[in-house]
């Protein structure tokens, strides 16, 4: 079954990308990944989905699934991605909330913003029914810096 809805997920992803703008960042320039997380606002614990996958490939960079905890009192629910690649030329982020169709998936191209380093928040936020996910970045040099410190 997870198969299944993987393959629709590439599917989908591909198609997106037939038909994506390519993006024109830095020229020369090899973004990398230092952070990818979530944050949860709702009361319900999540299962968010993150997928990277590079321009041209046939089979994702990364594939990896988390369980967010549900927010409590003054505590948010949080995640962290592990193992993922720093590398983010020619690659798109692809996330998704509880095993939404691939129609809802949630974009974000690398390629876009000209930056060198990115940290991704993905976040559950809680005031719609059902939750929506969103993608949030920031172009800290600290994010990429910290994570090459820790090994």
């Amino acid at each position: 079954m997870v198969l299944t809805t993987r393959r629709r997920l590439l599917q989908s992803a591909g198609a997106a990308l037939g038909g994506g703008v390519a993006g024109c960042a830095g020229a020369g320039r090899s973004p990398r990944l230092g952070e990818l997380a979530v944050t949860n606002y709702d009361t319900r614990p999540h299962r968010v989905d993150a997928l990277l996958l590079e321009d041209g490939a046939d089979d994702p960079a990364y594939w990896a699934s988390t369980r967010v905890s549900a927010a409590e009192a003054d505590v948010l629910g949080t995640a962290t991605f592990e193992s993922y690649p720093t590398d983010v030329t020619s690659t798109r982020l692809y996330a998704r909330l509880d095993g939404q169709p691939p129609s809802e998936v949630e974009r974000f191209e690398f390629a876009a913003h000209d930056a060198d380093c990115f940290g991704i928040q993905l976040e559950v936020d809680d005031e719609r029914r059902p939750p929506d996910l969103s993608i949030w970045y920031t172009t800290d040099a600290a994010r990429c810096t910290d994570r090459d410190s820790s090994g």
